[in-house]
C-alpha cells in the first residue's frame, strides 16, 4: 500500500523513463525485489551563464544514470592580450572592426588557420560582448599568444535548471531554467555528487495492471 505518490518507472533501475504516478492508498504487487541499487557520482559545476544576466548557480554536467547536461565547449575563446578585430582575414588588405579588451570572450566556429607567409594563426569570430564578427590574430608570427580556447566554458546538451545550492537533492530555489545550447562560464567543480544507495522493487499495479520499477527509500 502506497502511503504517499511516487513514480512507476519502465526499468527497475532509476534509469527507466516515469511511466505514471503511483498515487497514495493504491495497492502494488510485489514481484520482485527488494533491492539495493547503487550508483556512480554525478558531476555538478558552479556556473554563470554568459548572457546580460549572468545569473549564477550550480548546474548538473553527468547524473547518476550517466545523462550529460553539459559538456566543455572549445569554441569560447578569451583574449589574454589586447588584439585587433578586422574586417578581412588578410591582414594587409582589412579595416578594424573594433578592438577586444583582455578577458573578452569570442565564439568560432572552427580552428584558426596559419596565414601563408605571414606565419601568424587568424579566425573567423564573434564577439560575445555585442555581436560583433570579424578576423582574430590568435598567434603572432613572434610567437605572442593574443587568445586561447577558455577551458571554462560549457554549452547545455540538455535543457536543465541552474539552482541554488550544490546537492540536487535539496537544490533550493531554481535561478534560471538552462536550454539546449545555452552557454556557462564555470566558477567552481566539476565536483563529484554522491548519491545514497536506494531499495528498488518491481511491483504492479492492481488498479490498471500496469507494471514497474519503484523505490521505497
Amino acid at each position: 500500500l502506497c502511503e504517499a505518490a511516487i513514480p512507476l518507472e519502465s526499468d527497475f533501475k532509476t534509469t527507466g523513463e516515469a511511466i505514471r504516478t503511483v498515487k497514495a492508498g493504491e495497492v502494488i504487487e510485489l514481484l520482485e525485489g527488494p533491492k539495493k541499487e547503487t550508483y556512480p557520482p554525478g558531476l555538478r559545476v558552479k556556473c554563470k551563464t554568459t548572457t546580460a544576466d549572468a545569473a549564477t548557480g550550480w548546474l548538473t554536467v553527468q547524473d547518476k544514470a550517466g545523462t550529460k547536461y553539459a559538456e566543455a565547449d572549445n569554441r569560447y575563446y578569451n583574449c589574454v592580450s589586447s588584439v585587433a578585430m578586422t574586417d578581412s582575414k588578410d591582414i594587409k588588405d582589412c579595416k578594424v572592426v573594433r578592438k577586444l579588451a583582455v578577458g573578452e570572450l569570442f565564439l568560432v566556429d572552427e580552428e584558426p588557420h596559419q596565414v601563408e607567409g605571414a606565419g601568424i594563426f587568424r579566425v573567423k569570430a564573434k564577439a560575445i560582448k555585442d555581436d560583433a564578427e570579424g578576423w582574430v590574430t590568435t598567434k603572432g608570427n613572434a610567437g605572442t599568444v593574443y587568445a586561447e580556447p577558455s577551458g571554462k566554458h560549457y554549452s547545455v546538451l540538455v535543457a536543465a535548471p541552474l539552482t541554488q545550492k550544490f546537492s540536487s537533492a535539496d537544490s533550493g530555489e531554481v535561478v534560471k531554467e538552462l536550454s539546449v545550447g545555452d552557454a556557462v562560464m564555470v566558477l567552481e567543480g566539476p565536483k563529484e555528487e554522491v548519491y545514497p544507495a536506494e531499495t528498488r522493487v518491481k511491483g504492479k499495479a492492481l488498479s490498471d495492471g500496469t507494471v514497474g520499477g519503484i523505490s521505497l527509500s
